[in-house]
C-alpha cells in the first residue's frame, strides 16, 4: 500500500495508518474524541477541542505561562541592570587606577 501525505495546519500526516491520530479527532486537552461532534471549538489554528470549556482551560493556562515567562524576563532584567562598573570584570588596569597613590 502506497502512503499519501496530506498536509494539514503545516502538520504532516500519513494517510491510512492507524497509530496517529489527526489533530481533528480527538479535544486537545482532555482528549475526548470529537470526530462525530458537530461543533469543534478551534484555538491557534491547529488546537480541537470539545467544547468552549475545554478551550478556555487551554487559554487560561496560555496566559498564565505567558504571564510567568514575561515575570522571569523582567526580573532577569532588573538583576542584571547594575551599574556599568559593577557590570566589568575587573581588571589590573582598573585597579591601579582606583587604587590610592602610596608614597614611600
Amino acid at each position: 500500500m502506497e502512503a499519501r501525505y496530506v498536509k494539514a495546519a503545516s502538520r504532516f500526516f500519513v494517510a491510512g495508518r492507524c497509530d496517529r491520530r489527526h489533530f481533528l479527532d480527538a479535544c486537545f486537552l482532555c482528549k475526548r474524541d470529537i470526530t462525530t461532534d458537530r461543533h469543534i471549538f478551534m484555538y491557534k489554528g491547529d488546537a480541537a477541542f470539545c467544547s468552549d470549556e475545554c478551550r478556555q482551560v487551554q487559554m487560561d493556562m496560555d496566559a498564565a505561562l505567558n504571564a510567568l515567562v514575561r515575570r522571569h524576563r523582567m526580573l532577569r532584567r532588573t538583576s542584571s541592570s547594575s551599574p556599568a562598573m559593577m557590570a566589568r570584570r575587573p581588571t589590573v588596569a582598573g585597579l591601579a587606577v582606583h587604587a590610592p597613590v602610596v608614597s614611600g
